[in-house]
């Protein structure tokens, strides 16, 4: 009779220790982006904005924007207002654009992902400028010709580690229950 009472109250309070656990090991995830996963734009894009479930931190947020050239359009560094990050963008040309963007959720976990659209908005045509001279043509910067990599999207591992951890204390609860009852038949 001791023994179940001892059984049950180890499972009682290990399933009460790993129910309370679940919830802190939730994660920010994105839950939209504007313009959306696979869509195609018809109309210039002036900027690239992601919206996660909760707020993420404005020190370890990056966001590059590729074109189908290679070559980053990232305008500047991501701001994070609220529970969005948004990533100016120079005019990009028509093609598939790459978004991969990392940052760093509320509890401390790095979260990333990549995803692309269409552009189909026509290229921007330079308007001429009445000038008698011929201006002498800019040399493309070091930003503007090197894309920085950025990992593709990885689910984080940290809600098996703390299923790991609960499992071994229900185990050893167990295996300490057991080794008890057993104890006490023998004396």
């Amino acid at each position: 009779m001791m023994l179940r009472r001892l059984l049950v109250a180890t499972l009682l309070g290990a399933t009460a220790t790993l129910g309370l656990a679940a919830p802190a090991s939730a994660h920010s995830t994105l839950v939209r982006s504007d313009p959306a996963k696979g869509a195609t734009v018809t109309t210039p894009v002036a900027a690239v904005t992601l919206t996660f479930n909760e707020m993420v931190k404005q020190s370890r947020t990056t966001v590059t924007v590729t074109g189908p050239d290679g070559v980053s359009y990232s305008d500047g560094a991501a701001r994070v207002v609220d529970k969005n990050v948004l990533q100016a963008v120079r005019a990009l040309p028509p093609g598939a654009i790459t978004v991969a963007w990392s940052t760093v959720s509320a509890d401390g976990d790095a979260i990333s992902g990549t995803f692309a659209f269409t552009n189909a908005a026509p290229a921007p045509s330079p308007s001429p400028s009445p000038s008698l001279s011929p201006s002498p043509s800019p040399s493309p910067s070091a930003a503007a010709t090197s894309a920085s990599p950025v990992p593709a999207s990885s689910e984080d591992s940290g809600s098996a580690t703390w299923w790991i951890a609960g499992g071994a204390v229900v185990v050893l609860l167990l295996a300490g229950g057991w080794f008890f009852a057993r104890r006490r038949r023998s004396a």
